[in-house]
């Protein structure tokens, strides 16, 4: 039976509209119809979830009037005034709309009339009057241009592709109808900045001046792009997509940052050569509040020319809190490049704020174990570390599966991992089972790569479930992130690596049972021990004695033996 007054103290608890949209919000989109029925009191929060990130426009559209597939989807009537104020409900409910990111969508299928008859039979401009992101990924000109439909001043997230046809009137509306806009991001699905690309772009860069955050194809982000990115006053991150280390059209900078340039900037992402870039980073004025810097160069780049990159800019912007470097050339042009050491890298063990420091090269790291304890001494703050885990050159790592335990020594804080390592031939080391404190405490993620492992999984998996007895859940990444042009002439290294794959994907599957068994058993044996402690204690009143600092002492006078045995 419930406490008296504890059905209506929950009632009351219940009815709490803010605390009803937090708890949907941690629903599933079929759990939150399912609340949406229960009562009048939970639908409005309910439907606010459910209808929050639409990603298939079919679904919507069709609440509006019947959809029927004849080639492609269509209304079966016109829309009727009706119709739109039973739609305006769920219209407006609306925050997130994507198009075309998914080939499974079903809205791809919308024959173009459909949005000829939306924008006709509309009762008001806004269609979803409470949008704040659109994301519309088509490259179909007729498509494309669709997305003007949905624009309005009210959205400050907008994606498209600078592939598609249509472009002009996409941008000419974008800069009209959404002027509030603060993150611009421009997709190239076919990898090459179309003629003319960046004039196009021109008007939107230089015109949203309350941008805060523009994502472009990295082709794009070129010394001409960066003078106009530099005049927002209000613009914090610029990044990219590196389209998986693919070299596209050549980008050059061959400029300097000009005194109050990027005022606000934090956050940076640049392609280009490491001398050209150098030379933009710490030639000119600096950025005043740099705290991320991703760099990616696709050109043979040898040991010396990434040291002094990275010496001078540590040397001019000492606060980086993420430092991030790609340096990859496709397979067939890697026989000129060099390994890199500690010795090259070693100017990055100054940034004491740093967080995040993620190294990716053609061959593999050489770095000890020793070189680790050095990292880990200068670089306590790291939480995210990667360090080459997928090089094209598939050599023989220095690192073991036992180097592990020297990662968890000296950096403590990691809650993801990436590494290039040994793992064949594993047998359970000494100093490993010698360890008592918990390792990785943080760790999340452990992203193998593409590290060699023996054809038995099973000592790896055993392996790694000792070393992470005391985590809840870790998951083991492998694979390869780069795009496949890189290797396409390569089948030998696309062999080992699925080979590789294949064994690691083993690991990952059976570790989550193997720590579950080792919490279970560490559980039972904590269980036992305090059973055996409570006999040890019994054992000592009834024997008249009792344990005290290691020593066994009589009893005082006067100790109640009865009631400890009872």
């Amino acid at each position: 039976m419930l406490p008296i007054g504890y059905d209506s103290n929950a009632r009351r608890v219940l009815a709490i509209p803010e605390l009803l949209q937090l708890i949907f919000s941690f629903g599933t989109q079929g759990s939150n119809v399912t609340n949406a029925l229960v009562c009048r009191g939970w639908r409005d929060a309910a439907l606010d979830q459910v209808w929050r990130e639409v990603d298939d426009l079919f679904v919507l559209l069709r609440l509006l009037a019947p959809l029927q597939r004849q080639s492609l989807y269509v209304f079966t009537r016109t829309p009727t005034p009706a119709d739109w104020a039973r739609f305006v409900p769920y219209a407006r409910r609306v925050r997130s709309l994507v198009f075309g990111a998914r080939a499974d969508e079903r809205s791809l299928l919308l024959d173009d009339c459909v949005f000829h008859d939306l924008a006709r039979t509309r009762s008001t401009l806004e269609i979803l009057p409470n949008l704040r992101r659109l994301w519309w990924q088509h490259t179909l000109p007729t498509k494309a241009q669709h997305a003007v439909l949905f624009m309005h001043d009210k959205v400050t997230e907008f994606a498209f592709d600078v592939s598609s046809g249509g472009n002009e009137l996409i941008m000419e509306n974008a800069l009209e109808r959404m002027p509030s806009l603060r993150t611009l991001t421009c997709t190239c699905l076919d990898m090459f900045r179309a003629e003319g690309g960046i004039e196009m772009l021109r008007p939107l860069l230089t015109g949203l001046q309350r941008l805060q955050k523009v994502a472009l194809p990295k082709d794009y982000l070129d010394g001409q792009v960066l003078r106009m990115l530099s005049l927002l006053p209000e613009l914090q991150v610029i990044q990219f997509d590196n389209l998986g280390g693919v070299k596209c059209n050549e980008v050059t900078i061959h400029s300097m940052v000009e005194e109050g340039a990027f005022p606000v900037l934090n956050d940076l992402c640049l392609d280009s050569t490491l001398d050209d870039m150098r030379v933009y980073l710490t030639g000119g004025a600096l950025l005043p509040r740099l705290k991320k810097l991703s760099v990616e160069s696709v050109y043979v780049e040898n040991p010396t020319a990434v040291q002094q990159f990275m010496t001078d800019v540590v040397r001019c912007y000492p606060s980086l809190e993420l430092f991030e470097i790609d340096v990859i050339v496709y397979v067939d042009e890697q026989d000129a490049c060099e390994a890199l050491t500690l010795e090259h890298i070693r100017p990055i063990l100054s940034l004491k704020q740093l967080t995040r420091l993620e190294l990716r090269h053609n061959m593999p790291l050489q770095i000890s174990e020793s070189d680790l304890a050095e990292m880990g001494v200068a670089l306590p703050a790291v939480e995210y570390l990667v360090l080459n885990p997928e090089p094209l050159a598939l050599l023989k790592p220095r690192l073991s599966l036992d180097s592990l335990v020297s990662f968890a020594q000296n950096f403590p804080n990691l809650c993801h991992l990436g590494l290039y390592l040994n793992a064949e031939g594993i047998y359970m080391h000494a100093s490993l089972l010698d360890v008592k404190t918990r390792l990785f405490p943080h760790l999340r993620t452990i992203d193998v790569g593409v590290s060699p492992i023996g054809s038995d999984h099973v000592p790896v998996a055993l392996y790694l479930s000792h070393l992470l007895a005391e985590n809840e859940m870790v998951s083991v990444l492998s694979g390869v992130a780069w795009h496949d042009d890189l290797y396409a002439m390569a089948p030998l290294y696309v062999e080992q690596v699925n080979e590789r794959c294949h064994g690691w994907a083993e690991v990952a599957r059976t570790l989550p049972l193997l720590l579950q068994l080792r919490k279970e058993e560490k559980q039972h044996r904590q269980d036992i021990e305090k059973e055996v402690e409570d006999l040890r204690m019994r054992n000592e009143v009834l024997m008249g004695t009792v344990q005290m600092n290691g020593e066994a002492k009589p009893i005082p006078t006067g100790y109640d033996k009865g009631c400890v045995v009872c």
